[in-house]
C-alpha cells in the first residue's frame, strides 16, 4: 500500500508510490466556487517535489491575481484580452479579426454593458444589451449575432482560465438567438433570399457586356460581375485567382484561396489597410467544373487582359494591380444602376445566392450546391436559395412560393 506522510504545517502531504515516485500534494487556497485548491506533483524525490510544487504555486498565485484583476476590469476589458489571446494563437483570419474588433468597439464597449465590471454581469444584463441592440434596429441580424457570440466566447474563456466564476451567456444564448431571428422576420411581401430574377439577370447580362463607340468594352469590371454570377464563388476567392488556377481543356477551375482588404495591425505601418491571400471560408478548397457561361466569361476576361501569363491574376484594376471588394462593389452598382436595377442592395453577394438558386430552381440538391459553392448546407438552404420568386401580378410586385413544375404538369 502507499505511504502517506504529512509534512510540517503548511507544506502539505508526500504519498510514497508503489513505482518508487513521491507525489506531493499541498492546499493553497479556494478556488472561484469556493471548493478548496489542491496542487499535486509527482517527482522521483521529495527535493523534486517541493522544487516543482514552488514553480506551480508560484504559476497558481500569478493567474490568481490576474483573475482578480480580470474580475475588477470591465465586460470591454475582457473581450479585448480574448481577442488578444486569440490572435496570439493563431485562431482567426485577418477579415475575423477585423469584425470583432469592430463589434468589440462600436456593440459592446460603446454600451452600457462593456463599461459594467466582468463579475457584475448577470443574465438580465446581457438580455438587456441585446434588447436596446434590437430596439435601435440599426444592425443586421448577422451583428447582433455576433455580439451574443463575441460575449459568450469572451466569458467562456475568462470561466476556463479561472478568470470569471461563471458565463451569464451560455444559458440564455440559444433563447437571444430566436430572438434576433423573430426580430428581423421577412413579412410576407419581403424576400427570404434577395436574388435576380431571370428577367433582372438578363438585363444585367446586357449590361455588363456592353461596348464603347471604339469596340472596347464600356465597363473594364462587367466582365468580373459576370465571373461571379456564372460560378457563384465569393469575391474574395475570385480576387485570388490567378490563370495558373483555370484549366481551360477541362473546364475546371481551382478555389483554394482568398484575398481581402484587412487592417494593417504593424507597428510602423505606413498603409492603414494592406491585401491579405488566405485560405477560403471553411477552408473548403474545392474544384468546380465550370458551365459554359463561365467558360466563356474567363477566355473573355483572358483575352482581354494585360498580363495572362499563369501567375497573373484574373482579376485586376485598370493598372493591372490587385483589386478590392470594395472597389468592385463601385464598378456593379454602376452597371446595376445603368441596367436600371437600383432598387438591389447587399453588395457584391447578390451573385453568389442568384447562382445557387438558378442551380436550386435547375433541380440541384441542397447539398451539391454547398458543396460547388463551398459552404455549409445549413447555411446555403438559409442563405443562398430564394424559394420566393418576384412575380408581377395587375401591375404590383409580390413574392410568391411558385407551383414546382412537376405538380403544375399534373394539373
Amino acid at each position: 500500500m502507499d505511504g502517506k506522510k504529512r509534512n510540517a504545517k503548511g507544506e502539505g502531504t508526500f504519498i510514497q508510490n508503489k513505482n518508487g515516485t513521491i507525489t506531493h500534494k499541498l492546499n493553497v487556497g479556494r478556488r472561484w466556487d469556493g471548493r478548496p485548491k489542491v496542487l499535486t506533483v509527482t517527482c522521483e524525490t521529495r527535493a523534486a517535489c517541493i522544487k516543482e510544487m514552488r514553480k506551480k504555486a508560484v504559476e497558481w498565485n500569478a493567474s490568481q491575481d490576474t483573475a482578480k484583476q480580470m474580475a475588477k476590469g470591465t465586460v470591454g476589458d475582457l473581450c479585448w484580452k480574448h481577442l488578444e489571446y486569440q490572435v496570439g494563437h493563431d485562431e482567426l483570419k485577418p477579415k475575423s479579426r477585423d469584425r470583432r474588433e469592430t463589434t468589440i468597439k462600436c456593440h459592446i464597449e460603446a454600451y452600457a454593458l462593456g463599461r459594467m465590471q466582468v463579475q457584475a454581469i448577470g443574465m438580465s444584463d446581457i438580455e438587456k444589451h441585446i434588447a436596446i441592440l434590437l430596439n435601435e434596429d440599426r444592425l443586421s441580424d448577422s451583428s447582433v449575432k455576433k455580439v451574443v457570440d463575441v460575449l459568450n466566447a469572451a466569458y467562456a474563456w475568462a470561466v476556463l482560465q479561472g478568470k470569471a466564476s461563471t458565463n451569464p451567456v451560455a444559458p440564455i444564448k440559444e433563447t437571444l438567438m430566436k430572438r434576433i431571428m423573430r426580430k428581423h422576420a421577412k413579412t410576407v411581401e419581403e424576400p427570404d433570399v434577395v436574388v435576380l430574377s431571370e428577367e433582372e439577370e438578363k438585363r444585367f447580362v446586357k449590361e455588363a457586356l456592353a461596348v464603347n463607340e471604339t469596340g472596347g468594352y464600356k465597363y473594364p469590371a462587367g466582365l468580373y460581375g459576370l465571373l461571379l454570377l456564372y460560378t457563384g464563388i465569393r469575391v474574395g476567392e475570385a480576387l485570388a485567382l490567378r490563370f495558373r488556377d483555370y484549366n481551360s481543356d477541362l473546364g475546371i477551375l481551382k478555389i483554394y484561396k482568398s484575398a481581402s482588404m484587412v487592417r494593417n495591425h504593424a507597428e510602423t505601418a505606413d498603409k492603414r489597410q494592406i491585401m491579405v491571400e488566405g485560405t477560403t471560408k471553411n477552408q473548403q478548397a474545392r474544384n468546380i467544373m465550370l458551365n459554359s457561361d463561365a467558360r466563356n466569361i474567363l477566355e473573355l476576361i483572358r483575352r482581354n487582359a494585360k498580363d495572362c501569363s499563369p501567375d497573373a491574376l484574373v482579376i485586376t484594376t485598370k493598372t493591372g494591380r490587385q483589386n478590392t471588394a470594395t472597389n468592385l462593389q463601385h464598378r456593379m452598382k454602376v452597371i446595376f444602376h445603368n441596367a436600371g436595377l437600383d432598387s438591389y442592395s447587399g453588395g457584391l453577394h447578390i451573385f453568389r445566392r442568384t447562382f445557387a438558386t438558378n442551380m436550386y430552381d435547375a433541380g440541384a440538391r441542397v447539398e451539391e450546391i454547398a458543396a460547388y459553392i463551398g459552404d455549409l448546407e445549413s447555411t446555403t438552404r438559409r442563405y443562398y436559395i430564394a424559394i420566393r420568386k418576384k412575380v408581377s401580378v395587375q401591375g404590383i410586385e409580390k413574392q410568391i412560393v411558385p407551383l414546382p413544375d412537376s405538380i403544375r404538369e399534373k394539373k
